[in-house]
């Protein structure tokens, strides 16, 4: 398994044939959507085969024998430092210091020695590379989710697929999206994502990516794209694939 510590590598890795499948994170139900991905998913030619939605618990992570008296710094991926604000700011004193990564800010502090940092992250982090779990689950809303998407050069779709993404460009004209989205809403299919993103070049322009509960082969799927052809600027389906399940740990 590669790791990488941006997420256009794991793009770049898939489309290079380096990797088989790539995973990446598209949203979280606290942070929202990482819009960095959903460009990657109009830039690379690459298709969505599966998605997982996985239970955030962050812990406060340190070499062996580091106790909370002795910890001045803290490092972590800005976002997860959001998600532990509450726990973060009982420490006033300890500094935070944003990441690319939460596993890579463990790596760090165990490479280079410190003892007097903390990360934040999951707890496999501390597993793989033998730290000791100062405090466990320090985010404040346990509610917490992230979407991942697993991304491959397959063009094929799964016939158990039940979830369809895809992105369109609407005409930039009064009543254009609208028009596009009732393609969807005739044929009675649930529109369960919705977002939009700038195209470059084309200012106050935007690709629309939506995700909506059906296969790409449901007769009432080929019905909607139909008409979305011709309602639509462009249109790409970034992939067909089963509805992800929820992983708690």
């Amino acid at each position: 398994m590669l790791e990488r510590s941006a997420f256009y590598e794991v793009f770049e890795d898939v489309k290079s044939d380096l990797a088989d499948f790539g995973i990446i994170a598209i949203e979280n139900s606290i942070g929202g959507s990482i819009l960095e991905n959903f460009d990657h998913l109009t830039q690379y030619d690459l298709k969505i085969v599966g998605e997982v939605y996985l239970r955030i618990a962050h812990n406060l992570i340190v070499l062996p024998g580091v106790k909370m008296k002795d910890v001045k710094e803290v490092y972590t991926h800005p976002v997860a430092i959001t998600q532990c604000l509450d726990f973060l700011q009982k420490y006033p004193t300890i500094r935070r210091i944003e990441t690319d990564d939460t596993a890579g800010s463990v790596k760090m502090i165990r490479e280079k020695g410190l003892g007097n940092a903390a990360a934040i992250a999951g707890s496999l982090a501390a597993e793989i590379y033998e730290m000791e779990i100062l405090a466990r689950n320090v985010e404040t809303d346990k509610n917490n989710y992230t979407r991942f998407l697993i991304i491959a050069r397959d063009t094929k779709y799964s016939e158990k697929a039940n979830k369809t993404s895809l992105v369109i460009q609407a005409a930039h004209r009064p009543g254009s999206l609208y028009k596009c989205l009732k393609c969807f809403a005739d044929e009675g299919l649930n529109l369960s994502k919705i977002e939009s993103r700038p195209i470059i070049g084309k200012t106050w322009n935007y690709y629309f990516y939506l995700d909506f509960e059906a296969a790409w082969n449901a007769s009432e799927t080929k019905r909607a794209l139909q008409e979305l052809g011709k309602a639509a600027v462009m249109v790409k389906i970034l992939g067909s694939y089963k509805r992800g399940r929820v992983i708690e740990k």
